[in-house]
């Protein structure tokens, strides 16, 4: 059935999909009274559109950015509701996420994430915690400033958002979630950002999440430097009262490690184990075995990753990826390997679109690497779809019982009944993320194990509703 969608939410066109996710379709849109200002328009889907309480959220989402205003917060031009479907209407951030700084020195990821810490103090003397930070949350506007983004499960202690947000409903995303989110809700407060934003440098300093480890950095990258990471050990800590009190107040001890670096020359190198510049042979691996027309089509992409800084590198893992042809499949997975480690899922990205046989290898050589194993186990099942290797691949990506949540969607895609039969069977024990994360990655399941995930898992969607009930819906 045909999605009936606005072509014009107030003064502003609707243009072409830009991207979508669980509850909302992202577009372009055109003011023709502000030609110049790029805009981004987000519809929501009509089967959530159905729900209440999503819509209330979704609204009041709009009602918190266009009331506050910080430069490292997303804007909002417009809110409210065409016909049956509520809308949003905000700025377009084309610079991607800030996953394209992984890597980076840390005095580097230090300076990026000073902007957003203090949009989200202003959010939080506002009475508003966002309660999902993530990367994917972190997104680059067209003059590179960072900016938070996605407040659509945040809790807000104001009037009548009061029902909606202090409901027992567990929100955030695993591995960026305090520990008092799990529990009740209700007892979250602006410290559970603060965590998130440990998280998030902690990852993307050390290359592991923290969540997996739950270690000092320099555990995990020797010769990280002691006071950053005493200061993100305290951002943290599981007991909000000894974690760093507010956004604020982690800024400024970044802030003041930050100045103590600059003077001393620390942290502004990468760690040890981080490739972030190209040697001769990567250089020279670039220039052979070109396809036809490789170099017009791919060069300045491949030049942009290889070399490039970080906002370079962000525009070319897009270009790249819709650029390259079927035939580019060799060549590209011939630069894996030689790749800057910040720049590889760009190639795992375009290799799941044109990769073949010869991909396969280096990409599951890629399943270990925390920068880009999610991509690279996409990219595998993606290409054993296309070229009939399905069983062989999905031996290489099994694991014991549900195993890395980063493999499911990658596991599903290739039918693994043992992962069915694992997520039936620890069904009961799973938290409401967990559950809402393998009913996303159950909508890559084949036909009958789908439906087999979607009939097991109906009743409970049903009676807790929220967002397993939408995720449940989607399957």
């Amino acid at each position: 059935m045909t999605l009936m969608l606005p072509r014009q939410v107030g003064s502003v066109r609707v243009r072409e999909r830009l991207g979508e996710g669980g509850m909302a379709f992202v577009h372009r849109g055109e003011d023709p009274y502000r030609p110049d200002r790029p805009l981004a328009v987000k519809l929501l889907r009509p089967e959530a559109a159905r729900d209440a309480e999503l819509v209330q959220r979704f609204l009041r989402e709009g009602q918190l950015l266009k009331a506050l205003r910080h430069p490292h917060l997303v804007e909002v031009q417009d809110f409210g509701r065409s016909g049956s479907t509520p809308y949003l209407v905000m700025e377009l951030l084309p610079g991607g996420s800030v996953k394209a700084c992984l890597g980076e020195p840390p005095a580097t990821l230090v300076r990026r994430l000073l902007g957003p810490m203090e949009g989200l103090h202003v959010a939080h003397e506002a009475g508003v915690v966002h309660r999902d930070l993530k990367p994917s949350n972190l997104l680059f506007a067209a003059d590179g400033r960072l900016k938070v983004t996605d407040f659509g499960v945040c809790l807000w202690e104001g009037a009548e958002a009061t029902r909606v947000t202090r409901s027992r409903m567990v929100v955030g995303t695993v591995g960026y979630m305090a520990p008092e989110q799990h529990g009740d809700p209700r007892r979250v407060d602006r410290r559970a950002d603060v965590y998130a934003l440990g998280a998030i440098l902690f990852e993307f300093a050390t290359g592991t999440p923290y969540a997996q480890v739950q270690l000092p950095p320099a555990s995990v990258r020797p010769g990280f430097p002691p006071g950053l990471a005493a200061i993100l050990m305290q951002a943290l800590a599981p007991d909000p009262g000894r974690r760093t009190p507010s956004a604020m107040a982690l800024r400024d001890q970044l802030e003041a490690w930050l100045e103590r670096a600059e003077a001393a020359g620390w942290g502004e190198q990468p760690l040890p184990g981080f490739q972030t510049s190209v040697d001769q042979p990567t250089r020279t691996l670039l220039k052979r075995a070109e396809p036809e027309g490789a170099s017009e089509r791919l060069g300045p992409y491949l030049d942009a990753l290889a070399s490039g800084g970080v906002g370079s590198r962000r525009a070319a893992a897009e270009g790249l990826r819709q650029a390259a042809h079927s035939g580019d499949g060799a060549y590209l997975a011939g630069l894996l390997e030689q790749t800057p480690e910040s720049a590889r899922f760009a190639l795992a990205n375009a290799l799941a679109e044109v990769g073949g046989e010869e991909a396969l290898a280096p990409l599951l050589g890629l399943l270990e690497d925390p920068f880009v194993r999610q991509e690279a186990a996409e990219a595998v099942s993606r290409i054993a779809l296309r070229i009939g290797r399905v069983d062989a691949m999905r031996s290489r990506l099994a694991e014991p019982g549900l195993g890395n949540v980063w493999r499911w969607s990658a596991r599903a895609r290739l039918g693994d009944g043992s992962w069915v039969e694992s997520l039936l069977a620890a069904w009961p024990s799973l938290g409401e993320a967990q559950r809402v994360q393998a009913l996303e990655a159950a909508r890559e399941l084949p036909e009958p194990l789908r439906g087999r995930v979607r009939e097991a898992a109906g009743t409970e969607a049903q009676r807790r509703g929220g967002r397993i009930r939408e995720a449940w819906a989607r399957l």
